[in-house]
């Protein structure tokens, strides 16, 4: 029996060897994985980023093709998890209880980004508010923001007064121009005081697409003339290309922001973003 236990003790010791470097290993690459902040990238907002079409309120195939997750997962070229997105063109029925719910929904899910290009869309936009109130509601989409306690990209307030002559939105609804200067400085204030924080000039790609100008993203560039293409007829939403072409303006408002982050992480070509994640959407 003495031998036996003899014979034993270096199978065992090996085995205990074995399973020590395997934990070693796994949590190597545990910590490399927390470490990357592309790893569980979670999007909110509203319908920009949820995917919306007139014709498909409730939804449907189109709908889904502009759904921004499908071009991030493209778009980004490091080791990454798939995108969450949590945005929703219900959040104008109650922007204060919905977008609540979608901050708690992404902090919980342990997110290492949050992507809110049009998340305060209607924290400033919104039915029969007074200039004051809306810098009221406003402060409060600022402070569901301050909730995410990873790196946060954010978009500033567009001017979309021209997507009344859709009928997509209301000449109620929208802002004035001294209230949604008003709110993208208080954005520019904000920020400033939290280095998590990304704006993206959302309002200036609208207003250059809306216009037909030239979009540059980087090498990418697309020329006047091609761009209005970009936005769909109601004049607010993006089309699947258009969702292509924004998921990497915010990723290069990110990346430019964010230095420790290498530009090689991703992929800059929109013409080959729009065609796998329009593929992947359509599955």
């Amino acid at each position: 029996m003495r031998k036996q236990a003899c014979d034993l003790q270096p199978v065992t010791h090996n085995h205990l060897s074995r399973w020590l470097w395997l934990l070693v290993i796994a949590f190597h690459f545990s910590a490399t994985a927390a470490d990357s902040v592309w790893q569980h990238v979670v999007i909110i907002g509203a319908s920009a980023s949820g995917g919306f079409i007139l014709s498909e309120p409730f939804g449907g195939t189109n709908t889904t093709n502009c759904k921004l997750n499908y071009y991030f997962d493209a778009a980004i070229s490091a080791p990454h998890g798939p995108p969450k997105n949590l945005a929703t063109a219900l959040l104008f029925l109650r922007p204060e209880a919905i977008a609540a719910q979608e901050v708690e929904a992404a902090t919980n899910s342990r997110p290492t980004l949050v992507i809110g290009v049009d998340f305060l869309f209607w924290f400033c936009y919104g039915e029969g508010e007074a200039d004051a109130d809306r810098a009221a509601r406003f402060e409060y989409g600022l402070k569901l923001l301050e909730r995410i306690p990873c790196p946060l990209v954010i978009g500033d307030i567009p001017d979309a007064s021209t997507a009344t002559n859709s009928g997509i939105i209301s000449a109620a609804q929208v802002p004035s121009e001294i209230a949604r200067a008003a709110a993208n400085r208080r954005l520019k204030e904000w920020a400033a005081k939290r280095p998590q924080v990304t704006i993206v000039p959302l309002a200036k790609f609208m207003r250059d697409v809306a216009a037909n100008e030239a979009v540059q993203i980087r090498s990418a560039a697309l020329p006047a003339g091609k761009t209005r293409a970009l936005l769909q007829d109601d004049r607010l939403h993006p089309t699947p290309r258009g969702a292509a072409v924004l998921v990497l303006g915010i990723l290069d408002a990110f990346v430019s922001a964010h230095r420790e982050i290498s530009a090689n992480d991703v992929r800059w070509d929109w013409e080959g973003v729009y065609r796998d994640g329009h593929a992947v959407a359509q599955r």
